[in-house]
C-alpha cells in the first residue's frame, strides 16, 4: 500500500492539472482491480466492444455505461456473486488523485471528506456521495448515478469499499464505520462484509449509506497539511467551475431521457435523479443560460426527431419521449412538424 505524503515530486502540478478530465481515473482502478483478481481485462473490454486504453486514459472521460458493460462482463467472466467486495478488496488506495489529496491533506476525517464531497465530480459521473442527516450520527449516502444502464449492487458494494479502505489509508489505519446499510437484499456470505467493512452490515434499506461517529469523523489525518489543503482547494475550485460550466446542461439532458420514458417529467423528479433541490437545479440551470422546463422540450423534442427517423411506432415514439396522452403527443408532434 502507498503510503507516501499526499503531494509528491512524482504528483507534482502537472497531475493536478489535469483533473478536469479524471473519471478515467476511476476506471482504471476498476480496470487494475479486475487485473489483479485475474480476470482477463482486454477479453471483457473486447466482449463489450470498447478498448482497455478508454479506460486507462485519465485524462478521458470514459461513458459511465461502458464501464456498466464492462462490470457485467466481468461479472459472468467471473461468477463471483460477490464480485464488487472482491474487487475492491484489491484494489490499492493510494493519494494519486486530487480529489483523493482534498481528503487526505485536510486536518480531520470530517473535513476532508466535505472538501472531496464537494469536487467529486472530477473523480465520478456524478454526486455518488453526499452527506445525510441523522440524531446520532454522521452519514454518507452512496448514491445510485443511472445512466441508460442501471447500475448494479456489485458497483454499489465496490464503492462502498472504496470509501472505507481510503479512510483507513488516511487515517492510518483508525477509521471504524459504526454500521453500513445496503439498498439490495441480502446476498450471502455476511462474514465476507464484516471483513470488507469491520462493522454491521445491514440490507433491504431505504438508502445505501455509511454511519461515523464523532470520534471517527474527528479522527486527525496521517497527512494532514492545512496549507496545500488550502492550495488543493483553490485548484479543485476552478477545475470543477470549468467542469460544471462545460458538463452541467448535458448531465441533465442525459438524467431527462431516462426519466422520460418512465414518465417522470417534473423539476421535482429530475431534481432528485441528480441529488439536488428543485431550487439548485433551476439556478444552475438559470447559470448556464437555460431552464429545466426548457431543456425538457429541446430533449423531447431530439428523442421526436430519433425515433420518427428510426420509422418507430406511435406507441414507441410516446413511450420514449414521455407522453402519456395522445392529446399532448399529437400537439407536440405538430408543433414541431414531424407528422
Amino acid at each position: 500500500m502507498d503510503r507516501s505524503c499526499p503531494v509528491g515530486e512524482r504528483s507534482g502540478k502537472a497531475s493536478i492539472s489535469n483533473g478536469i478530465r479524471v473519471s478515467g481515473a476511476w476506471a482504471r482502478g476498476v480496470v487494475n482491480s479486475f487485473r489483479a483478481i485475474g480476470l482477463d481485462v482486454e477479453a471483457l473490454c473486447d466482449e463489450v466492444g470498447t478498448n482497455v486504453d478508454i479506460f486507462m486514459d485519465t485524462n478521458n472521460r470514459p461513458p459511465r455505461d461502458a464501464l456498466g458493460r464492462f462490470w457485467r462482463a466481468a461479472l459472468s467472466q467471473s461468477g463471483d456473486r460477490h464480485l464488487g467486495l472482491t474487487a475492491a478488496e484489491a484494489w490499492e488506495p493510494r493519494a494519486d488523485h486530487l480529489v483523493v489529496l482534498l481528503l487526505t491533506s485536510a486536518e480531520t476525517v470530517g473535513e476532508g471528506l466535505e472538501a472531496s464531497i464537494r469536487y467529486q465530480e472530477l473523480l465520478s459521473h456524478g454526486r455518488v456521495v453526499t452527506l445525510g442527516e441523522h440524531p446520532e450520527y454522521h452519514v454518507l449516502h452512496i448514491n445510485k448515478i443511472e445512466h441508460e444502464l442501471p447500475i448494479t449492487a456489485h458497483e454499489i458494494e465496490f464503492i462502498a469499499v472504496f470509501v472505507m479502505k481510503l479512510l483507513r489509508f488516511a487515517t492510518d489505519g483508525k477509521f471504524k464505520a459504526r454500521e453500513v446499510h445496503f439498498e439490495h437484499p441480502y446476498r450471502g456470505n455476511i462474514q465476507k462484509y464484516t471483513r470488507a467493512f469491520g462493522c454491521s452490515v445491514l440490507f433491504g434499506k431505504e438508502k445505501t449509506a455509511i454511519f461515523v461517529d464523532d470520534e471517527a469523523w474527528s479522527l486527525p489525518l496521517a497527512h494532514g497539511n492545512q496549507t496545500l489543503h488550502s492550495q488543493l482547494s483553490g485548484v479543485a475550485s476552478g477545475l470543477h467551475s470549468a467542469l460544471e460550466s462545460h458538463d452541467f446542461v448535458d448531465t441533465v439532458r442525459d438524467r431527462i431521457k431516462i426519466l422520460l420514458p418512465r414518465g417522470q417529467s417534473s423539476i421535482e423528479q429530475g431534481a432528485a435523479a441528480l441529488h439536488m433541490t428543485p431550487r439548485t437545479l433551476q439556478r444552475r440551470l438559470q447559470d448556464d443560460g437555460t431552464t429545466f422546463r426548457a431543456l425538457m422540450d429541446a430533449t423531447r423534442k431530439s428523442i421526436l426527431i430519433a425515433c420518427v427517423e428510426r420509422n418507430q411506432t406511435p406507441d414507441e415514439i410516446m413511450r420514449h419521449a414521455g407522453y402519456r396522452n395522445p392529446r399532448s403527443f399529437r400537439r407536440a408532434m405538430k408543433r414541431w412538424h414531424l407528422g
